[in-house]
């Protein structure tokens, strides 16, 4: 399997994450994303057959749901990192890497966009 390779021009906590993909929240208020299986026409058809949804949907963590409530499509990265800080009990620097870790791979998987 080929693994995509995501390049950043400058500091990735100077980008700007952007929704691409419908959410909803659980009973507990944790997020979920829901990205569409396919385009195809034909694979559509044959998921309808099965009687099976035409979503995938991810399940994020306590970070990712404070995360993603957070992508106003405005805020930088950096902003985000600071708002979580009292949230979460880690220091900035490695929440900072955790958010990291966690937009490129969203972005990886074309739930985000990241703008300048």
């Amino acid at each position: 399997m080929f693994e995509k390779k995501i390049r950043l021009e400058k500091n990735f906590l100077d980008y700007v994450p952007v929704r691409k993909v419908e959410w909803e929240r659980d009973e507990q208020g944790k997020v979920y994303l829901k990205k569409e299986k396919t385009r195809n026409k034909l694979m559509k058809k044959i998921i309808d057959l099965f009687n099976r949804s035409h979503f995938i949907n991810l399940h994020l963590d306590q970070l990712g749901t404070s995360a993603w409530l957070l992508i106003d499509g405005k805020r930088k990265v950096r902003e985000i990192s600071e708002m979580m800080k009292s949230e979460f009990s880690e220091d900035l620097q490695q929440l900072e890497e955790r958010l990291g870790f966690f937009f490129v791979l969203l972005k990886k998987n074309n739930f985000i966009d990241l703008t300048q």
